[in-house]
């Protein structure tokens, strides 16, 4: 009887025996399918919270990038852009400083020097990229600068000693007054301009994105910054010398005025670009704190998770042998005889 209690209770250590061996032969067969330590979170014990928390924060970071890669594609158009406008004043410079414009050709040929120009700066300023136009501030649905070649020229009552163009800044719309002491006729570049005094708020403000938790940068540059104004005046005062019925010394005053607003302009213009240029090296900086934590916090999570498939095949077939000598042993001692018990 002591030898029949025994080996009853062999079988079911083996069996036992067998079912454990059957439970670790599931985990290795998902291990070596999936190459993950787990299927359920809960499996991890300890490390579970470490995995929830390293899997949120790269989750949190990818996003942020893929918000700053979005953002770095406009302030790369800004660069493009502003770049295309800073050799359009050069390109005014050259031309408003000619060895003479007693050519019978001159007045037409920088009529349309001055057209394209314009068209040029005009582009820039329209550019937009998936239907928002980038120096709209935030109108982003509106074109902000309309048709320039479109707006009047100056007469010889906008020649010094008669003040120049004001530079408008706060949220008032950009604006400038042709035929000053005559017709007094106030225009703008700018879409957004109703009349003498127009505000628009939005077409003057930036954009701002988080960059991390605890971090935003602002940025953006809107066709109503002061360099805008300066390159428009210089381009009227420069298509202006090439109206007719101006003396020479009033068609030479027109081009030293071009130039030297050009100038200005083109400086500002530099201005900006450096400006934008923080912001890229800002944008480029915190990309490259969050790819190196996600590729760090990456390493990590795959120490927690990951198995090496090489090695869990291994035990694995270890495993399946092991099983198989337990399955056998128990077949045999299932077919003992009565004559075994005794």
């Amino acid at each position: 009887m002591v030898q029949f209690v025994s080996t009853v209770g062999t079988l079911i250590s083996n069996q036992n025996r067998i079912r454990q061996n059957q439970e670790d032969f599931n985990l290795l067969t998902y291990r070596v399918s999936t190459g993950k330590k787990f299927q359920e979170l809960k499996d991890y014990g300890a490390n579970a919270v470490k995995v929830v928390d390293l899997r949120q924060d790269v989750t949190s970071r990818e996003s942020y990038v893929r918000s700053i890669e979005l953002t770095e594609i406009v302030t790369g158009a800004y660069n493009t852009a502003l770049e295309g406008i800073i050799d359009g004043m050069q390109d005014l410079i050259d031309a408003a400083d000619p060895l003479s414009t007693q050519d019978p050709n001159w007045a037409a040929d920088n009529a349309v020097i001055a057209d394209n120009l314009m068209l040029n700066l005009e582009a820039n300023l329209n550019l937009d990229i998936g239907g928002r136009y980038l120096f709209a501030g935030t109108n982003y649905n509106s074109a902000p600068v309309k048709d320039l070649r479109q707006l009047s020229l100056y007469t010889t009552n906008d020649l010094p000693p008669t003040a120049g163009n004001t530079i408008e800044g706060a949220n008032q719309i950009p604006q400038h007054t042709v035929d000053a002491g005559g017709t007094n006729t106030v225009e703008s570049y700018h879409n957004s301009f109703t009349a003498s005094g127009t505000i628009d708020a939005n077409a003057w403000k930036q954009v701002e994105i988080s960059v991390s938790d605890h971090q935003t940068i602002t940025y953006g540059i809107t066709a109503t910054d002061d360099a805008f104004q300066n390159t428009v005046e210089a381009l009227l005062r420069f298509k202006s010398a090439t109206q007719s019925g101006l003396t020479e010394d009033q068609r030479k005053q027109f081009l030293s005025d071009a130039r030297t607003i050009a100038d200005t302009a083109r400086t500002q213009l530099r201005q900006l670009q450096t400006t934008n240029g923080v912001v890229i090296n800002e944008l480029q900086d915190t990309k490259d704190l969050h790819t190196n934590f996600i590729n760090n916090s990456q390493i990590n999570l795959d120490g927690l998770t990951n198995v090496d498939p090489a090695a869990a095949a291994t035990e694995l077939s270890a495993l399946q042998t092991l099983i198989q000598s337990s399955y056998a042993a128990i077949s045999r001692q299932s077919q003992l005889s009565l004559v075994n018990f005794l």
